[in-house]
């Protein structure tokens, strides 16, 4: 008699299990649209609760509060999945970690970029639009930048390589271009407000990786001492 109920118990957690998947989706899903439509001040947990079909408690059960909800939105749109795998180590940025020159690289680096600021734009536009309202958004934003600024630390890693820079501030200033470079606010400036096509920003990109990513020996701002925080 107990191997049935055994059985019975292990088929009800993968089914709690699937259940707390898909309600979890949905509830991203749903919050997303929501946030980006409405800005997030003017979206409630309520309304994405009813909107998604489930309790308050449920959706605050499952991402403690509106905050957290929102940099789960972002992160999902980072990487364009619920996985764990950060973007560092996803197969498109490992494709420009294992260009042979730094040119494939800057390609490479584009088209990716392309990829997740079209995923990322709306998102990234919400946080920063609420982030001199709110403290704790502008914290995120905050966060949020510090998170790219370590993952633009791996790319700086594989230019200088690819570019022979062994200087630390030479290293320390290709970061900090991708980083600027890499801001979704370029994007929401030059496609979103000035029009360009997705193709136009990214032969952009291309184009300001080379001219601002030099080849070891040249002049440019990270030969020199800088103020910057590194």
């Amino acid at each position: 008699m107990s191997a049935p109920r055994q059985a019975g118990r292990r088929y009800d957690a993968r089914s709690r299990q699937s259940q707390a998947t898909e309600n979890r989706n949905r509830v991203l899903a749903v919050a997303g649209r929501l946030f980006v439509a409405q800005g997030y001040a003017a979206t409630s947990i309520e309304q994405i609760a009813a909107e998604a079909g489930l309790s308050v408690r449920t959706v605050f059960a499952g991402f403690t509060s509106k905050i957290n909800l929102l940099k789960q939105v972002f992160d999902i749109a980072v990487v364009g999945d619920s996985g764990d795998t950060p973007l560092h180590q996803r197969p498109a940025m490992r494709a420009v970690h294992d260009a042979h020159t730094a040119e494939e690289a800057y390609e490479r680096l584009a088209d990716t970029y392309v990829e997740v600021v079209e995923r990322v734009y709306g998102i990234y536009a919400v946080v920063h639009g609420a982030a001199d309202a709110d403290p704790d958004i502008a914290e995120l934003e905050r966060r949020l930048d510090a998170q790219r600024l370590i993952g633009v630390g791996h790319l700086a890693t594989t230019f200088a390589r690819l570019l022979g820079v062994t200087d630390h501030a030479a290293i320390a200033y290709i970061r900090d271009t991708l980083w600027t470079l890499g801001s979704p606010l370029q994007y929401l400036l030059l496609v979103r407000q000035r029009g360009w096509t997705a193709r136009q920003y990214r032969d952009w990109m291309v184009y300001a990786l080379a001219a601002m990513i030099p080849p070891p020996g040249s002049a440019h701002p990270g030969t020199l001492e800088t103020t910057g925080k590194s």
